[in-house]
């Protein structure tokens, strides 16, 4: 039985990837696997989602207030802010790029070269290509990417192209996205979405339209909030509340816009929460405005939670994951009036909720964990 090795960036915080992560993880140990995970940084007691018991975690930089972390704090920190000392090794590209530092590029390197387990999987582009670069012991070695191709810069998108090519297999999470790589690279390339294993909650729905994750442009609220302002009238006078769950570096720019067009008793942002499925099993409606998408788990959580679920066309994952007008709805592409529309007439349409989440119920079907391991383990077939 294979032995799994995941390269994560932070298990103790809140992410898609985190919780994406943690339930394939999981699923492998509930099968017997024994896995292991290497969380670069640290910064809470426990991880952020539960995680099976048998599975062991190692941190390499923990930033919990304690005396034995001091040591490992202050060489990150000098190294991060003396120029000959900055990372040099991980991609130039990767978005967190200012929380590395040379003293844990070679932390990492040494602890990929120090695991016992059959693979080693990365979980995000730059661990990919770190992987390829870096790793040179026995395990096969395997990307996970949670980003379409495209949404990557062109230049970094050919750095993985080029990275990718070393790796023994990558997964996708759309068949779109897999014909894409496939167009590029010889490597084999699988499709492995992301696992459902939300049960439904019986609370009293309320009048709510959700909308979940981080507070960045690429996330679409200013659209949402845009959207919001077109058909105030009609959720005044329906009595419906918007409740964004997030934080981010938009939250500031989004709250000073939802008060320039005094949307305060209709629209609030509240911390990101542990109890997402709580909330939408109130809720009555999720909309995903994103720019750009690569899977979209919480379309699948509100669906699990017999909301509608609205998003756009031409956005990878909610478009693998919706079928406009059967399951969900898809609006224009980045168009707050198309938007509006059919959160509208999510409102207006309630005769024609039932059949769309009895609809949605069989789309959960295909993410379930066994589906979802079988499709994983047909890597090592």
């Amino acid at each position: 039985m294979k032995s799994f090795t995941f390269l994560m960036h932070n298990i103790y915080a809140l992410g898609g990837t985190v919780k994406a992560m943690t339930e394939l993880a999981n699923t492998l140990a509930d099968k017997g696997h024994n896995v292991k995970i290497i969380s670069i940084f640290r910064a809470k007691d426990k991880p952020y989602f539960k995680l099976n018991s048998s599975i062991k975690i190692k941190h390499l930089v923990d930033y919990r207030l304690k005396p034995q972390n001091v040591i490992s704090i202050f060489m990150n920190r000098l190294n991060k802010y003396t120029p000959l000392l900055k990372p040099i090794y991980l991609s130039k590209h990767e978005p967190g790029l200012n929380q590395f530092s040379k003293y844990i590029e070679h932390k990492l390197i040494r602890a990929i070269n120090d695991i016992d387990t059959d693979v080693l999987i990365g979980t995000r582009a730059s661990f990919n290509i770190f992987i390829s670069k870096y790793y040179h012991g026995h395990a096969m070695t395997i990307g996970m990417e949670h980003m379409n191709l495209n949404a990557y810069p062109k230049a970094y998108r050919q750095e993985i192209l080029d990275a990718y090519q070393h790796l023994d297999a990558l997964t996708t999470l759309t068949h779109t996205d897999k014909d894409h790589y496939e167009s590029f690279i010889k490597t084999p390339v699988y499709v492995v979405p992301n696992i459902i294993r939300t049960k439904k909650l019986n609370l009293p729905k309320k009048n709510v339209i959700l909308s979940a994750g981080r507070l960045e442009y690429e996330k679409g609220y200013d659209i949402l909030i845009e959207s919001v302002q077109l058909i105030k009238d009609t959720l005044r006078q329906k009595k419906y509340k918007i409740e964004i769950y997030g934080e981010g570096q938009e939250h500031q720019h989004l709250q000073e816009t939802i008060n320039h067009h005094q949307l305060n008793d209709l629209i609030t942002i509240y911390p990101a929460t542990q109890h997402l499925n709580e909330k939408l099993a109130q809720s009555r409606m999720t909309v995903v405005p994103s720019r750009n998408e690569g899977f979209g788990m919480v379309i699948l959580e509100a669906m699990a939670q017999d909301n509608i679920v609205i998003s756009f066309k031409d956005t990878l994952g909610p478009s693998q994951l919706i079928q406009h007008n059967k399951n969900g709805y898809l609006a224009d592409y980045a168009n707050a009036q198309s938007l509006a529309k059919y959160i509208d007439l999510a409102i207006q349409k309630k005769e024609h909720s039932e059949n769309m989440i009895e609809a949605s119920h069989q789309t959960l079907e295909s993410y379930s964990p066994d589906k979802i391991y079988n499709a994983f383990y047909s890597i090592f077939k």
